[in-house]
């Protein structure tokens, strides 16, 4: 894959510079959720600064984005509109930036063109507007033709739903450092509900870890055991991530309790890696 074009403009919301950077350009500075998206820690290492997440950009440090522009030159600020865009956090909204950057006088004082980019059409319509604004039609057509075929991949991956079927979802994550993996479970309210449990009518029944007193972080439960399963009882475990340290988990956990086999996704053998 070639090297992303740093291009002279602002973003605020993580789907719009993930949208961005799947066709081919960073911005010279955003607004991101790194907390929630794990791929924004990996534009970390880029050489776009990362100002804060949308909530602190307005509330906790309202100048700094006033301040980027003035010191960077920079003239164009894309915002992100998604209706529910943090479900777990709703205060931490892109359009809060839109007041924000009116009251501070930066837009005629500096002559900055904010453009927002709405998701609520679905992400097609937004993947073409993005494609407009950056210069970038072509990529967005070949990237909303590999994207619907990634989800209907995913889609397959997952068994036809009833109207109670539930499903927990297991992260694994892979630690280059020290060459170890460990396991998360995604709470309700996520990415994976929005575009995929959701949409095929499927329930995520991760909160339980929590209410079984597993500590909740950034929208994930970070379990050292996954002993809840066996009350939970899921239909469905769907891995994402590191699959080979869930499955090694999975493995592990059912040598130690043969439960494990009675829990209805493991005696069904409904557990699926999602693609990628």
């Amino acid at each position: 894959m070639a090297l992303p074009e740093r291009q002279d403009v602002l973003m605020i919301g993580d789907r719009l510079v993930n949208v961005a950077f799947h066709l081919g350009v960073v911005p010279r500075a955003m607004s991101i959720r790194g907390d929630v998206w794990p791929f924004g820690r990996t534009l970390a290492q880029t050489s776009t600064m990362i100002l804060g997440c949308p909530h602190y950009i307005v509330a906790k440090d309202p100048e700094i984005v006033p301040r980027t522009l003035r010191e960077t030159g920079i003239r164009r600020v894309l915002i992100e509109h998604t209706a529910g865009f943090d479900r777990l956090k709703p205060f931490r909204d892109p359009m809060n930036a839109v007041a924000m950057l009116d009251e501070s006088g930066v837009l005629d004082d500096l002559g900055v063109s904010v453009e927002i980019v709405a998701f609520g059409d679905g992400l097609e319509p937004a993947m073409r507007r993005i494609g407009t604004l950056l210069d970038r039609t072509e990529q967005a057509e070949a990237l909303i033709r590999s994207h619907a075929a990634a989800l209907e991949a995913a889609k397959a991956s997952l068994p036809p739903a009833g109207s109670d079927t539930t499903v927990v979802v297991l992260d694994g994550v892979h630690q280059d450092a020290t060459g170890k993996g460990f396991v998360q479970v995604e709470l309700p309210g996520g990415y994976v509900d929005t575009f995929l449990l959701d949409p095929m009518g499927l329930t995520n029944a991760g909160g339980a870890f929590v209410e079984a007193g597993v500590q909740a972080r950034h929208g994930f439960a970070m379990v050292g055991s996954l002993a809840p399963l066996k009350d939970i009882r899921p239909d469905v475990l769907a891995l994402t991530g590191d699959a080979d340290a869930i499955q090694r988990k999975l493995l592990a956990a059912r040598l130690r309790d043969p439960a494990f086999a009675e829990i209805p996704a493991v005696a069904s053998g409904a557990v699926f890696a999602l693609p990628a």
